[in-house]
């Protein structure tokens, strides 16, 4: 063989290996779709903001997790949900050089969504007493995070007020 050719037989040795290793298509993503909001006639309202409201009969907020295909075996589903403390006026006196209280407080668990399933809903109740302000809601599956975003709890009936009835004309 002579130069040229061998240099031919590589370039296309290489480039048929280059080509082939592109053409794989990509694994389907694990977690099809994550979303968080308040769960409305089967679906998920996705919501940056989400009004207070006690009565499961009138809000049930909380994420959804949808998988690719139905599961092959049980999944953990971990979450943690970052809050402001319930009564950041309550100072407790402390000692000097201890180490300031952390303004927010972590609820965290885990879900298991069940093998053959291709849906986890996980409804976040509130409680009275619960904090309102931005709630931090990170939520991961196999390691990855799958849901990690702000969302604002507020109590309606105060903006409510808030909200001119006149349209803001004086």
């Amino acid at each position: 063989m002579t130069g040229g050719r061998r240099f031919s037989l590589f370039v296309a040795t290489g480039t048929f290996v280059t080509l082939a290793s592109c053409a794989r298509p990509a694994p389907p993503a694990f977690v099809k779709v994550a979303k968080l909001g308040v769960f409305y006639g089967g679906q998920v309202e996705e919501r940056t903001d989400i009004p207070f409201e006690l009565d499961p009969g009138k809000q049930t907020q909380g994420f959804r997790v949808e998988f690719s295909e139905p599961l092959a075996s049980d999944t953990d589903v971990e979450w943690r949900i970052d809050v402001p403390k319930a009564d950041p006026e309550k100072k407790k006196k402390r000692a000097p050089g201890e180490p300031a209280e952390p303004p927010r407080t972590t609820l965290s668990g885990k879900d298991v969504a069940r093998a053959g399933e291709t849906t986890l809903d996980h409804v976040l109740t509130f409680h009275p007493g619960d904090p309102l302000g931005v709630w931090n809601v990170r939520v991961v599956v196999h390691d990855k995070v799958v849901i990690d975003r702000p969302v604002e709890v507020f109590d309606a009936a105060a903006r409510k007020r808030l909200v001119p009835r006149d349209g803001g004309v004086f």
